[in-house]
């Protein structure tokens, strides 16, 4: 499956995410490094999340390409990248290493708040970075494939060595 990542261009606004248990801060900013929104901290839940996107979309300009960069916490970042985002909204997820990396770069290495987190978001977003989120339905059912042929060949496995076995004891009785 092939999925088209749009590039960055003058007209892209990134929404950036930072997540954590039970709050998450997320700022808008503009190609041009100016923020338009935030940061603003909002409840992990699906009415925090669904608030604050109401008061990001009166902030980011209709003609924008946004592309919301989300860095991956464990299972926490799960809910925001499966919520129902705005159509046209591109939704990547970070690697948290190359976050960590791109603080370093800006000279934060032992600094970790979470507004420094949102501008190494939007430092990778604008680079281009992240993966894009696909439909979770074609992946489960991928793996799933995968799964059902891996427990095939473990049976096939586990028969074959148990007729060798089986074999070797007859062979060599005692």
């Amino acid at each position: 499956m092939s999925v088209h990542v749009a590039p960055v261009t003058s007209s892209t606004i990134v929404v950036a995410v930072d997540v954590g248990k039970t709050s998450a801060l997320l700022s808008v900013t503009d190609a041009g490094h100016h923020r338009l929104f935030g940061p603003s901290e909002f409840a992990m839940n699906r009415t925090g999340l669904a608030a604050v996107l109401a008061r990001v979309a009166t902030s980011v300009p209709l003609s924008g390409q946004v592309k919301v960069g989300v860095e991956a916490a464990g299972h926490y970042h799960r809910p925001v990248l499966d919520h129902r985002w705005p159509d046209g909204w591109e939704v990547l997820e970070l690697n948290p290493a190359h976050v960590a990396e791109q603080r370093r770069v800006q000279g934060r290495r032992r600094i970790k708040t979470d507004v420094i987190d949102l501008e190494a978001i939007t430092e990778l977003v604008l680079a281009g970075h992240g993966s894009p989120v696909t439909d979770r339905d074609v992946v489960i059912g991928e793996i799933s494939a995968w799964a059902v042929h891996r427990s095939r060949r473990v049976a096939t496995r586990t028969a074959t060595k148990n007729q060798l076995l089986g074999q070797l004891d007859r062979a060599f009785p005692g």
